[in-house]
């Protein structure tokens, strides 16, 4: 009964290291630091647990792809400080990349139901990290976060606006230093409805 136990034990480890490799929880982690931002997004606010945001993002996708707007790259924005904020007080946005650079062209497309926000462009430091499957959110948040922080404490960079950018096989975490994108995220009618 004790050798059962034991080989029991054993896969059950082996087994869990072995997704927590997969999902890139061991992965090496490596701050950048550059231009990100310049992006409009199509999309909801969500009030609330970041850890339940997940309809937002699948709300999100099923309207996008019912207007013919591409889903290839999804974005959650994160505007407040969970260690600070209830729970259930957190505001965030989710949306798709509508344009990037140039939005000139923006007066020729109908957003439909999604709501506009843009992330304007500026100086950040970002992690790139596996995306397999939604365990790899996990696993990310768990260790880039934290990493990030960190490294943005040790640098001095003051960060205006923290956001994820999710593509087929990577989400990349980034911290922005832009006044603006958080000063101006209020002004926005997105939590006052």
């Amino acid at each position: 009964m004790k050798r059962i136990l034991l080989w029991i034990v054993i896969l059950l480890s082996t087994g869990t290291s072995g997704l927590m490799y997969y999902v890139g929880f061991f992965n090496s982690l490596e701050v950048r630091q550059g231009l990100e931002g310049d992006y409009l997004l199509g999309g909801y606010a969500h009030t609330g647990a970041y850890e339940d945001i997940g309809p937002t993002f699948n709300r999100v996708k099923a309207t996008a792809d019912s207007m013919g707007f591409p889903t290839d790259t999804l974005i959650g924005c994160y505007f407040d400080d969970p260690n600070a904020v209830e729970k259930d007080s957190l505001h965030s946005f989710v949306g798709v990349l509508i344009a990037s650079g140039d939005w000139s062209y923006m007066g020729n497309i109908d957003p439909g139901s999604l709501e506009l926000f843009p992330i304007y462009g500026g100086d950040a430091l970002y992690v790139d990290f596996p995306y397999k499957n939604d365990l790899s959110i996990i696993a990310g948040a768990i260790r880039v976060y934290p990493f990030l922080t960190e490294e943005a404490e040790k640098r001095g960079f003051e960060v205006g606006q923290v956001y994820e950018i999710y593509t087929e096989h990577t989400i990349r975490y980034v911290f922005q230093s832009y006044p603006k994108a958080i000063e101006n995220w209020e002004d926005e009618t997105l939590f006052n409805e």
